[in-house]
């Protein structure tokens, strides 16, 4: 195989960003499709050092992307830009930031921003939630962080319980749990099976909880999924909540970032953790977390709510007896109380209401048209993907590549292409830095995302214009078309 990239060759120019820096100190900024080269002084070598240092594996490609010397589109990254031109006209401009809004805030958020958002989810997830039950976060990673010490606060979880979570799923949930909670993550691989792989099932659940020594402390769910953008029927999640509410003794966490990132007339429809009969009965161990990253695309302003009625969280969240509360380590600042505060009171004397309207219409119809002309662009060019997720794909494609693995060449000696990950399955590498090469777009292997089988890989379609998706798509299959 040979590399069309120069992973930090020496002797090419520096090319400083605005800051100053240069070359992989830039890395951490999610480019496009754009050719930046780095540091004359660092050599290959050392860029892989860097590169494996870096847990993050969308980070380690946006790090590595800066390093080629193509253009290349990075589908592997979950972002959103399909409402960002009403975002501009309606909130961006001219925000309107006086004296007041550089002093403290509430760390979780206002009242005034916490009823908004509530207005806004009692129409998407139940009409139980209530302002009094939402704390904001910086972000949903530091909501889901919120959760496990506010739960091992109230004596819930200690250091050490086990967190379950089915496999494939979002990477980041190790860092969250594990890192400064000091939980430890245990998965549930779910099965391969044809169309039919990878469906969440009560059995697989339960097995991993059943193998799991101690048992697990805490279930985690994301509905709709990711990285499979599936969503769980109402009947599923019944199952699995009667099972975990009433045979275990688990918290349950309901990571409902992309619940507004729906199809139209997707099938089944989603089905938040509120509404779920079982939650009427046990509202003091079922918590959900939701955020502004994804639906709204707003990824960079990292905001994120804690929804839960449970005493143990709320106690953490709000604060008092000498502790402060919890949000105050991960806060919504001052300034994006601000930004956000203008989306959830632009047009609130309106009918449709703007969050309304970018989430019941505009973003539904912007979301199924970039998704039907992916998917037709995905079939028409044979690129395999997952059925079972196809009426329902929220911002994403589960390709599934797995009959490629073998037919990538081997590199030769004269060969210098750099290994991203060289913790997953080397066929799985080697395919995607062929169509990294070939195809000139990055996809994230699925096995960094805990895939129980090599060869599957997410790919992201709205994090860029349809016409700019629908054309990478063309060419992943003319690549995959020379392998045979």
């Amino acid at each position: 195989m040979t590399s069309r990239q120069a992973p930090f060759p020496a002797g090419t120019p520096r090319i400083p960003d605005q800051s100053g820096r240069s070359g992989p100190q830039r890395a951490h900024a999610l480019e496009g499709e754009t050719t930046i080269t780095a540091d004359e002084d660092v050599t290959a070598n050392a860029a892989a050092a860097i590169l494996y240092g870096i847990t993050d594996p969308e980070e380690r490609l946006a790090l590595h992307h800066v390093s080629l010397t193509a253009p290349v589109l990075n589908l592997s990254v979950a972002e959103n830009v399909l409402l960002y031109d009403s975002l501009k006209e309606e909130v961006f401009k001219n925000p309107g930031i006086g004296p007041e809004d550089i002093r403290y805030k509430r760390s979780y958020g206002t009242d005034e921003l916490r009823q908004h958002v509530a207005r806004l989810l009692k129409k998407t997830m139940s009409p139980v939630v209530e302002a009094d039950d939402i704390y904001a976060t910086a972000g949903v990673s530091g909501a889901l962080e919120c959760l496990a010490f506010a739960l091992e606060q109230g004596k819930a979880l200690k250091p050490g319980d086990r967190v379950l979570l089915p496999a494939p799923s979002w990477q980041g949930f190790k860092w969250c749990f594990e890192q400064r909670p000091g939980l430890r993550c245990v998965f549930a691989p779910l099965p391969v099976t044809g169309d039919k792989a990878f469906q969440l099932t009560l059995k697989a659940l339960q097995d991993a909880y059943d193998n799991a020594k101690p048992h697990p402390k805490l279930l985690v769910l994301t509905n709709p999924n990711n990285p499979l953008g599936a969503n769980y029927s109402k009947e599923l999640l019944e199952s699995i909540y009667t099972w975990a509410l009433t045979k275990t003794e688990m918290h349950i966490i309901s990571d409902e970032m992309y619940a507004h990132s729906q199809i139209a007339k997707s099938k089944p429809g989603f089905h938040s953790a509120f509404s779920l009969d079982l939650y009427q009965k046990h509202q003091d161990r079922v918590h959900v977390v939701w955020g502004l990253a994804k639906d709204f695309g707003l990824s960079g302003f990292r905001t994120g709510f804690v929804l839960s009625r449970s005493a143990l969280v709320r106690e953490a969240m709000r604060g008092g007896k000498g502790l402060k509360e919890m949000s105050w380590f991960s806060p919504l600042d001052s300034l994006k109380n601000v930004v956000v505060g203008k989306l959830f009171r632009t047009g609130e004397d309106k009918d449709p209401w703007y969050p309304d309207q970018l989430m019941r219409k505009l973003y539904p119809e912007r979301l199924t048209a970039s998704y039907e002309a992916v998917k037709k662009a995905l079939s028409k060019a044979g690129v395999p993907f997952l059925s079972n997720n196809a009426d329902n794909a929220a911002q994403f494609f589960f390709l599934d590549l797995h009959k490629y693995l073998d037919k990538v060449p081997e590199e030769t000696g004269d060969d210098t292409w750099l290994r991203v990950f060289p913790e997953i399955d080397d066929r799985e590498e080697r395919l995607r830095a062929y169509l990294e090469q070939e195809a000139q777009v990055q996809l994230l292997p699925g096995q960094t995302l805990f895939c129980p089988s090599p060869g599957y890989f997410r790919l992201c379609f709205t994090a860029y214009d349809q016409d700019k998706v629908v054309q990478a798509v063309d060419r992943i299959g003319a690549a995959l078309n020379k392998l045979g």
